[in-house]
């Protein structure tokens, strides 16, 4: 008998083996995460012994590395159809405020809003957007990412929502999206627009009309506009996406020095560790330009590396989604994988300034132990969609009756 875990609710565990898109899933995302360890290991040049390990960038990637790794390893078994199931049913019409996907939000947000309190989020060049634990920084928009999507799929998957409905559906929605874009916005444009764009993708594939999100459109220009004009540096950018060759400018500079990074490399790249952008000439190279520092290392081919791998990472979250056995799964993986293509696309844009200047990184790449932990979460709960499998009542009757008989007699 083959050896799959049969579930009362119409499906079965397949093992790793067995599951061709959650081992495309896992390939994917430990290429990445390799190609992130040495390319962040190239762009920290400073291994000088008067660093202290703990605080040099490139051996903290790994060690997040590794123990991402181990958080995938151990998470993708993991059921997600106990992300949306209560801890406390009998609260009725609230019950949903007891499940697991509704406290991953709640804890995202929690932890964003302390993030703004004095003293106790850590500013870095002029805002707040990490909470420091010892060595250790976490960056609570991270978690708040993959805490909204979950949370949206579950919301969208219970049986008595009526989706089409804007008044009991959409708006409620919407309201939790667009606090939790508004409370991310005021330190990061760029998060809160792939918080927004995310969202808007997750609630579309869980048939929410999508009419009601072109009514949306003024709201969401204005708040753009708010949260852009009230900051001198974010103009400044938006400037400079204008021209960035105009040396007048100095929110110029990044732009101007990732191009020519970018320039550099081409068919016949410097090498790896032969770039010379990470000496001090574009700030942030090892996380918001790291697509720049692989351009000008390892050429043409590391660009079409990245590229592909993005793709290959739709192509699979594609499959996961139409291939989910129920609308929970089709929701996970269609949203977490649309998260992880569209923070991708919008690094690749920024470094090649196909958009104004801001600080996103490339997912599985960039350095940042908050990111690889929970993007690494996610990925296992996507290989957990597509290790389940719905199987024919014909097909899945014996054998759980088989499975019933055993352990009735243990």
């Amino acid at each position: 008998m083959e050896d799959k875990r049969i579930s009362p609710d119409g499906t079965v565990r397949l093992r790793l083996r067995d599951n061709l898109t959650g081992q495309g899933l896992v390939l994917t995302a430990l290429a990445m995460m390799a190609l992130g360890v040495v390319m962040v290991f190239s762009a920290c040049f400073d291994t000088s012994d008067s660093v202290r390990w703990y605080n040099r960038t490139d051996i903290r990637q790994a060690i997040f590395a590794a123990a991402a790794l181990l958080v995938l390893v151990s998470l993708w078994r993991f059921d997600y159809h106990l992300l949306p199931r209560p801890i406390w049913p009998g609260w009725g019409k609230l019950a949903f405020l007891s499940t697991p996907a509704f406290f991953i939000l709640v804890a995202g947000i929690g932890l964003s809003l302390l993030v703004l309190v004095p003293h106790v989020g850590q500013i870095s060049h002029g805002q707040a957007r990490w909470l420091k634990l010892g060595p250790v920084h976490i960056q609570p928009s991270e978690i708040l990412k993959i805490g909204l999507i979950i949370c949206i799929a579950a919301f969208l998957s219970r049986p008595n929502v009526d989706r089409r409905s804007f008044w009991r559906c959409f708006l409620p929605l919407m309201l939790a999206v667009g606090a939790c874009a508004a409370l991310v916005a005021k330190q990061n444009v760029s998060t809160a627009a792939i918080i927004l764009l995310g969202a808007t993708a997750v609630m579309i594939m869980g048939g929410v009309r999508w009419y009601y999100f072109a009514g949306m459109l003024p709201v969401v220009a204005a708040a753009g506009w708010f949260f852009i004009t009230r900051e001198p540096y974010r103009m400044a950018r938006i400037m400079a996406f204008q021209n960035p060759f105009n040396s007048d400018l100095p929110a110029s500079y990044q732009p101007l020095q990732s191009l020519l990074a970018i320039a550099s490399g081409g068919l016949t790249p410097a090498g790896l560790g032969g770039g010379v952008a990470k000496y001090r000439y574009l700030p942030e190279i090892d996380n918001d330009f790291i697509f720049s520092s692989i351009a000008e290392e390892i050429g043409v081919v590391g660009t079409v590396l990245v590229v592909g791998m993005l793709l290959l990472w739709l192509l699979l979250s594609r499959r996961a989604a139409l291939k989910a056995p129920d609308r929970l799964g089709m929701l996970l993986a269609g949203g977490i994988g649309m998260l992880v293509v569209l923070q991708g696309l919008l690094h690749i844009a920024v470094c090649a300034v196909a958009v104004p200047p801001t600080g996103v990184s490339l997912p599985f790449v960039s350095s940042g132990g908050s990111s690889l932990l929970t993007m690494s979460a996610a990925v296992a709960i996507m290989i957990s969609i597509t290790s389940r499998r719905s199987v024919a009542p014909g097909e899945l009757r014996p054998a759980w009756h088989e499975e019933k008989a055993r352990l009735g007699r243990a």
